[in-house]
């Protein structure tokens, strides 16, 4: 295919311009040209497809875009105002009033104070901040408030705090943490491991008495030896006798640690060797409840009864009760059950035992079930029951025929009596069962709940 471009004229040509972007006259060449070649290209030749027939919107209108529709005016003079007070040196090209104006500012943020609002943002952006220019301590305070109420993280405000502890004298420096709880529980995390004494100590200073004794406790179940463990809480014991604004909670803390410390340590032979003084009080009243032989009566002599613990680590009559549950039908002694819900009335102890538990009489049913309790237990907790339609729901659920009987018979339905006799199997237990009450209900003429009293 001929053209220009074949031509070795066409390319010799002095009066032929080359472009130049910096030239409006060589833009509007190098555009005609650049419509020449499109005009010239041969659509058998792949010009069919070529970036020239995509269609630019070059218009003024298309072009004029403005900042605001991308970022705030706000955010955009925050930028440049961090990005002006970084510069270590004068742009080029700038004239000399904007270099003066520059150099001032320079000298200023070095200088002069900044404003607590410039320093958090550049704290904010992960910048470095030179915060010697904070002589007084007003500005020094005002520069802790801005801190703290502007959401910085943990690292910025720890910066601050230790620039304050050094700068300031230590009377002024706890006067301003006092005020300041926030800013108080940063400088504790950050120092409570490595300066935990002196934080302590400083915690008593600010009256804060409650805070020092939950980090002496802290410090103290650290300890990995038993030994020093036991000790170190005897002297905290002997400090709140002495001390009458100990908070009571701490009080029983201490000597209920005392107490697990001197069980482990006095019955490791006995209990399992697994147990520890890290071990939780529940899980030592497990060991406890294994170990214990005789649950008729409430043995409250021995150290590691099960009822002695209870009281001695405060442990509440459900959570006692759920450990015993779990721990006899684990080990098969379901006969203990009887004894451990059942209740002797206080004001009257000559009346009859009855039976009494502190959760979810469904939830006992329904673990004893997944420790796979025999029929029988499942059916002396069912019939433990007060509400007839939840113990019919219950004891399909765990299969027990004969609870489901007793259901079928409060809830009167003799259809649905009737249908479970036809399928149970002959001769067994359960159906004489059903059967018996089957005939109870046909000859039961008259019940209480058919009485009516006329006054």
């Amino acid at each position: 295919m001929d053209s220009n471009f074949d031509n070795e004229n066409y390319w010799n040509d002095s009066s032929r311009t080359a472009f130049n972007f910096d030239d409006d006259d060589g833009a509007e060449i190098g555009h005609k040209t650049l419509i020449g070649l499109e005009t010239n290209l041969d659509p058998l030749t792949g010009g069919g497809d070529t970036i020239s027939e995509a269609s630019f919107d070059n218009t003024t209108t298309a072009l004029n875009l403005s900042i605001n529709s991308i970022i705030s005016e706000d955010a955009l003079k925050m930028i440049l105002d961090e990005q002006t007070l970084d510069d270590p040196l004068v742009p080029k090209g700038v004239s000399p009033e904007d270099e003066l104006k520059l150099l001032r500012r320079q000298i200023q943020s070095t200088l002069y104070v900044a404003t607590p609002s410039l320093t958090v943002r550049k704290l904010l952006l992960g910048k470095k901040v030179s915060l010697e220019v904070y002589k007084s301590l007003s500005d020094k305070e005002k520069l802790l408030d801005a801190v703290l109420e502007s959401g910085c993280p943990g690292d910025a405000v720890i910066y601050v705090l230790l620039f304050l502890e050094r700068t300031l004298k230590p009377n002024h420096f706890h006067h301003l943490l006092a005020k300041r709880t926030k800013a108080l529980n940063h400088y504790i995390s950050f120092w409570k491991k490595e300066k935990r004494e002196e934080v302590i100590s400083f915690l008593r200073t600010l009256g804060r008495n409650n805070k020092a004794t939950l980090l002496e406790l802290q410090s103290t179940f650290i300890i990995s030896d038993g030994v020093e463990r036991k000790s170190k809480l005897l002297q905290l014991s002997n400090n709140f006798t002495q001390n009458s604004t100990a908070n009571s909670l701490y009080q029983h803390m201490v000597q209920s640690s005392i107490k697990l410390l001197e069980i482990i340590e006095n019955h490791h032979n006995i209990l399992d060797p697994k147990l520890n003084i890290n071990s939780t009080p529940i899980e030592i009243l497990y060991e406890c409840c294994r170990k214990n032989t005789n649950w008729k009566d409430h043995d409250m002599k021995s150290n590691i009864s099960p009822y002695r613990v209870c009281v001695e680590q405060g442990i509440s009559s459900s959570q006692f009760e759920w450990t015993a549950l779990n721990e006899r039908a684990n080990a098969q002694a379901y006969a203990d059950l009887d004894h451990i819900f059942e209740y002797i009335p206080t004001w009257y102890p000559m009346k009859q035992k009855q039976f009494h538990i502190s959760f979810s009489i469904s939830l006992a049913i329904l673990k004893l079930y997944e420790l796979e309790a025999p029929i029988s237990v499942l059916y002396m907790f069912l019939t433990r029951m007060a509400n007839t339609n939840e113990k019919l729901i219950l004891a399909k659920k765990v299969k027990c025929t004969k609870a489901i009987i007793d259901a079928l018979v409060g809830l009167k339905d003799m259809n649905q009596l009737t249908q479970l006799c036809d399928t149970l199997p002959e001769r067994s237990e359960e159906k004489f069962y059903c059967e018996s009450a089957i005939k109870n209900m046909q000859h039961k003429r008259w019940t209480t709940d058919s009485i009516k009293l006329n006054f």
